[in-house]
């Protein structure tokens, strides 16, 4: 798969940001918490391809952090949706299943220089502990969600860019 042709048929931006209707109030609160002190290896242009879905509450958690990092950075981003691009999302499948987002850091040739996601592990972390409840019927995924979603609001984003930004600086050195 040639993943600069998916980059540059995937959606823009600001498009995507268009698509998330009310979503994107919380979107705008988790870039406004997010703080980046931290200093970013080297790089080149770069081009972040995120495949996801308007509804993902992981994504929107995330994506705020990234747009934060990589802020006055050359940079683009653009967004497939997971379920417009069965074959793309074949090619990154976590454990088998389409969890989402991936975030794929690519060179301006379209080498895959790092993949990341679906979440940070201190969520999924959370998620795996009520697993088995869930396929119990114990606890409802919503109140799962519930959860993760709180640990997100009182993170800030930290999780994220600690995670992120030491993938980002191992794919690099």
């Amino acid at each position: 798969m040639n993943l600069l042709e998916e980059f540059n048929k995937a959606m823009p931006m600001d498009e995507y940001m268009e698509l998330l209707g009310d979503q994107k109030k919380l979107h705008d609160l988790h870039y406004k918490k997010v703080v980046i002190d931290d200093d970013l290896p080297a790089h080149g242009p770069l081009k972040i391809l995120i495949i996801t879905e308007t509804w993902c509450g992981d994504s929107v958690a995330i994506i705020p952090v990234l747009t934060k990092i990589f802020e006055e950075r050359s940079v683009e981003f653009r967004v497939a949706l997971r379920d417009e691009n069965d074959e793309l999302m074949a090619q990154f499948l976590t454990n088998g299943g389409k969890a989402i987002p991936i975030i794929l850091i690519l060179d301006e040739a379209g080498t895959l220089l790092m993949r990341f996601g679906p979440r940070p592990k201190k969520v999924q972390a959370i998620f795996e502990e009520h697993r088995a409840d869930i396929e119990a019927g114990k606890i409802e995924r919503k109140e799962v969600s519930r959860k993760i979603r709180s640990f997100y609001a009182r993170d800030r984003g930290q999780a994220i860019k600690d995670e992120f930004l030491a993938a980002l600086k191992k794919a690099f050195s």
